[in-house]
C-alpha cells in the first residue's frame, strides 16, 4: 500500500551508494523528493527483489532510476518497459520487467513502467560520484521530474 494514499507514481532508484556511480540512483533520489507531487512516491533499495512485486502493485506507475554501466559516460536514457515474459520460479536478481512480469502474475496488475538510467564511469568502491556522473545529475533529476509531469497530465500515463 503506498504510503501516501494519493500517490499513484512509484520512483524505485536502486543501486549501491557505496559503489561510486552506482549510487546515482539514490543521489538523484534524495535531490527529486522535494521537487516531485504528492502522486509520487520514491524509495531506494539495494537491488529489485520479489518482495516488491506487492507494492508495485499499488501504483499506476512505475519509474526505475538506476545507473548503466554501459554506454557513454553521462548519457540520460529513458525509456518504456513492459513485462516481458520470465521464469518466475526463482530470481536471485530482478529486473525491471521481470519484476513487473512477477507483479502481473501474482496481483493480475501490470502498472505502466519506465526505465531512467544515467550511464556511470566509475563502479569501484567509495562514495563519491565521478566527476561525469556529477555534472549529469541536474539533468537526471530534471529528467525523471518531466515524465512524472508527462505521466500526470490529463490524469493519464503516456509514452
Amino acid at each position: 500500500m503506498p504510503v501516501n494514499s494519493s500517490s499513484r507514481i512509484l520512483i524505485i532508484a536502486y543501486g549501491n551508494p557505496l559503489r561510486c556511480d552506482d549510487g546515482i540512483a539514490w543521489r538523484a533520489a534524495e535531490q527529486l523528493k522535494p521537487k516531485l507531487p504528492s502522486v509520487a512516491e520514491t524509495i531506494c533499495v539495494h537491488q529489485l527483489t520479489p518482495e516488491l512485486a506487492e507494492q508495485v502493485s499499488q501504483y499506476e506507475a512505475v519509474v526505475f532510476l538506476d545507473a548503466a554501466r554501459e554506454g557513454e559516460p553521462g548519457k540520460i536514457s529513458c525509456e518504456p518497459i513492459s513485462a516481458r515474459s520470465a521464469d518466475v520460479d526463482f530470481w536471485h536478481h530482478l529486473t525491471p520487467d521481470s519484476l513487473l512480469a512477477l507483479c502481473e502474475r501474482l496481483f493480475g496488475l501490470r502498472p505502466r513502467a519506465f526505465s531512467v538510467s544515467l550511464c556511470g564511469e566509475s563502479f569501484g568502491h567509495g562514495d563519491t560520484l565521478s566527476a561525469v556522473a556529477a555534472d549529469s545529475m541536474p539533468k537526471l533529476v530534471d529528467t525523471v521530474v518531466q515524465l512524472v509531469s508527462r505521466i500526470t497530465q490529463v490524469g493519464a500515463i503516456v509514452d
